[in-house]
C-alpha cells in the first residue's frame, strides 16, 4: 500500500466520445502557451518546444485548466481538452475541478478569519462531541491549532481516499476513529507534538470538527460565509453533493492510465483536508488576496492574517518551510507560497509570490497531472520574465575518458541509478524506467533532460540536485542492484541481493514506490518489483499489500484475493508496522476484498 500524495503513454481518446464543440478563442496573454512548452532543460542553442494538446495526450490528461495572475490582477484564464471524455464536454473557464489538499488552505484562512479557536491553546478545549485522545505524548505537550494547520502536531493520517459514488459516508467521529465505514486509520498522536512537520489530513480533520462545533454551522456554510463569498469564489464549494448547476460543470476524473475513475467523481468528507470544488480563477482571488493582504492592500483580510499564514512554523532549508495552510519556498531567491493537491481522478497546483501579486494556479482532471503541471508552470515563469524562471544552459564538450569517469550504477541510499555512454552520449535510467539524455555542461556535471536534475561527480559518488531541493549523495557501487538483477530476469540473484542489503527495510520502501510508479505504465512490470518484495520480506504485511493491488490492476483477482487474505494473516505478528498502520492496512485490505468477492 502507497501513501495518498502525487505514468501514462496513452491518449485520452474513447471510441464512444461524442462530437466535441470547437474550442472558443483564446483570451488574451494566453497565447504564451501556444507556441508550446518548454522542456525540463533548455539548452543555448538547441530550441525546442512541445504543444500542449499532444503533452495533454502523452500524458492522459483529458483537461487542464489554468488561472495566470500578475502585479496583483487576475489577466487571463484558459482551459484546454475534455471535462468529460465520454460525453465530449469541452472544458472552459467555468468547469469545476477537486482541488485536492489546496482545500488545506481555504480551511487555514477560514479558521484566522473565524478568529474564536486560539492558535497555541489545546485544540481539546474547542472540541466538544469528540476529543483526540491522550496518551504520554500529548500530556506533556497538547495538540494545538497551530500545529495541525502547520503539520506539526505528530498527528497520524496523511491522507484520504475519499468515496465512490455508492460507498456509505462517515461522519467525522467515524473518521477521526477510523470506524466502520471510514477508510482510514484513526486519527492519533504518535510523536511529540511540534517537534517535527510530517503531513497529516489527519490533523486538518480534525480542525474542520473544531470549525464546524465552535461556529454551530456546517462546514460549508462556515467557510463560505468567511472566505467563498468575501472573496468572490463564487464558483467554489465544499458541500459534497454538488446541485444540478453545479454538476453540470463539475469534471470528471481520471487516473493515470486515462481512464475514468469508479463513479467518475468521488466523495470527501474529509472536507477541510481534501474536499474542495473550485476552478483555476477562484483560488487564484484567494492566493491574490493573501498577496494583497501581506502588502497591506486587502479590504477582505488583514495584514496579521497574512502574515500568519505566510510565516514558518518549520524550516525545511533551502528558503523552504511551512506556514498555517500553505508551503513556503524560493524560486531564484524570491519567496513564493502556494500548494499542491491530489484527490482521486484529479491533481492541481498553486502558487503565488509573495510580494508582486504574480503566480498561476493550474488544476486538471488526471491523476497524470502533475507531470504536466510543470511544464506549464516553467513556460508561464520564461514568457512573463518571472524570478525563478529557468535559465538555459550550455553543453559542454566533454571526451571519451571524461564520458567514462561518470559510467556505472550508483546505489544504495536511494533509488538504484545506472550511467551509459552510447555513441557518445550519456544516458541515465533507473531499473525499469525510460533512458534519459544527459547533458554535460561542466567536466563534473551532467543535466538529466527529462527533469532536470543535476548529478555532480565527487569523492563520494553521485551528488543529486533537484531545483530547490536538499541534495543528495548517491555512491557508485560495483555490484548490481537487486533492481537491476530482477530486470535482466535474475529473480533468485534479486532476492538474495535484496536480503543481504545492510538497510534492506529502508531498500523495501524504495522498491515498493518504484513498483508504484511503473504501475502506470506497465502492471505486469510493477507486479514484478512488487513480488520481490514479497519474496525477500515473506512476513511483511505491506509488501504483501502493494503486491496485492498490482494483481488486482493486471485482473488477477483470484491471486489478488488470496494475496490480501495473507495480508490480514501477517497484520498481526509483523512487527515493522504500529498499530495504526495496522489498522489502515487491515481496512485497504478488508475493503479490496469485499470489492473483489462482489465481481466473482
Amino acid at each position: 500500500m502507497r501513501a495518498i500524495w502525487f505514468l501514462v503513454l496513452v491518449g485520452c481518446g474513447s471510441s464512444t466520445t461524442a462530437a466535441v464543440k470547437p474550442a472558443p478563442a483564446p483570451p488574451a496573454g494566453a497565447a504564451v502557451l501556444d507556441q508550446g512548452l518548454l522542456p525540463a532543460v533548455q539548452i543555448v542553442g538547441e530550441p525546442e518546444r512541445h504543444p500542449l494538446e499532444v503533452r495533454m495526450r502523452e500524458l492522459g490528461v483529458p483537461a487542464v485548466s489554468i488561472a495566470v495572475f500578475d502585479n496583483y490582477e487576475l489577466k487571463w484564464t484558459r482551459a484546454y481538452g475534455l471535462a468529460d471524455v465520454e460525453a465530449g464536454t469541452r472544458a472552459d473557464e467555468h468547469t469545476l475541478f477537486l482541488a485536492g489538499s489546496i482545500s488545506k488552505s481555504v480551511n487555514a484562512l477560514a479558521h484566522l478569519k473565524f478568529g474564536q479557536i486560539p492558535l497555541d491553546a489545546p485544540i481539546n478545549d474547542s472540541l466538544a462531541s469528540w476529543k483526540l485522545p491522550d496518551n504520554d505524548f500529548t500530556r506533556a505537550k497538547p495538540v494545538t491549532l497551530r500545529m495541525l494547520l502547520s503539520h506539526t502536531g505528530g498527528v497520524t493520517v496523511h491522507g484520504f481516499r475519499g468515496y465512490a459514488p455508492g460507498e456509505a459516508l462517515p461522519t467525522i467521529a467515524q473518521i477521526l476513529n477510523g470506524a466502520a465505514p471510514a477508510n482510514n486509520a484513526p486519527v492519533r498522536v504518535d510523536i511529540e507534538p511540534g517537534s517535527k512537520f510530517r503531513y497529516a489530513g489527519g490533523g486538518t480533520t480534525i480542525s474542520q470538527l473544531a470549525l464546524v462545533e465552535r461556529s454551530g454551522k456546517p462546514y460549508p456554510q462556515i467557510v463560505n460565509e468567511l472566505v467563498l463569498e468575501p472573496l468572490g469564489m463564487t464558483s467554489s464549494s465544499f458541500e459534497q453533493v454538488l446541485t444540478p448547476a453545479r454538476l453540470q460543470h463539475a469534471a470528471v476524473g481520471y487516473d493515470e492510465r486515462a481512464k475514468v475513475i469508479q463513479g467518475k467523481r468521488f466523495s470527501y468528507p474529509e472536507m477541510a483536508a481534501a474536499g474542495l470544488w473550485t476552478t483555476p480563477a477562484d483560488l487564484a482571488r484567494m492566493y491574490l488576496e493573501i498577496g494583497k493582504a501581506h502588502a497591506g492592500k486587502s479590504k477582505v483580510i488583514t495584514k496579521t492574517i497574512a502574515d500568519l499564514m505566510t510565516t514558518k512554523v518549520k524550516d525545511f532549508g533551502s528558503g523552504a518551510g511551512i506556514g498555517l495552510g500553505v508551503f513556503l519556498f524560493q524560486r531564484g531567491s524570491v519567496d513564493y507560497f502556494g500548494h499542491g493537491g491530489a484527490d482521486v481522478g484529479f491533481q492541481a497546483d498553486a502558487l503565488a509570490s509573495l510580494d508582486g501579486g504574480r503566480g498561476v494556479v493550474i488544476m486538471t482532471n488526471s491523476e497524470s497531472g502533475l507531470r504536466l503541471i510543470p511544464e506549464i508552470s516553467r513556460t508561464i515563469f520564461a514568457a512573463y520574465g518571472w524570478p525563478g524562471a529557468d535559465v538555459p544552459v550550455a553543453r559542454f564538450a566533454l571526451d571519451a575518458a571524461g564520458r567514462a569517469r561518470f559510467v556505472g550504477r550508483y546505489a544504495p541510499g536511494g533509488t538504484p541509478y545506472e550511467i551509459v555512454d552510447r555513441n557518445g552520449t550519456l544516458f541515465g535510467r533507473n531499473p525499469f524506467g525510460a533512458s534519459n539524455e544527459l547533458v554535460p555542461i561542466a567536466a563534473d556535471e551532467v543535466v538529466d533532460r527529462s527533469d532536470a536534475k543535476h548529478l555532480r561527480l565527487d569523492a563520494n559518488g553521485l551528488q543529486a540536485m533537484l531545483k530547490d531541493e536538499p541534495t543528495l549523495t548517491v555512491p557508485r557501487v560495483a555490484e548490481a542492484h537487486p533492481l537491476f538483477l530482477l530486470e535482466a530476469g535474475n529473480i533468485d540473484g534479486a532476492v538474495a541481493a535484496l536480503k543481504a542489503l545492510k538497510d534492506a527495510d529502508a531498500e523495501e520502501g524504495r522498491i515498493n514506490q518504484v513498483g508504484y510508479d511503473v504501475m502506470g505504465r506497465d502492471v505486469a512490470q510493477a507486479a514484478r518489483i512488487l513480488q520481490l518484495n514479497t519474496l525477500a520480506f515473506p512476513d511483511s504485511a505491506n509488501a504483501h499489500d502493494s503486491y496485492a493491488d498490482a494483481l488486482t490492476r493486471a485482473g488477477k483477482l483470484g491471486e489478488a484475493t488470496a494475496m490480501y487474505q495473507r495480508v490480514l494473516l501477517l497484520l498481526p505478528t509483523d512487527a515493522r508496522l504500529s498499530a495504526d498502520a495496522k489498522d489502515g492496512l487491515r481496512k485497504h485490505a478488508e475493503g479490496e476484498l469485499t470489492t473483489l468477492r462482489a465481481k466473482h
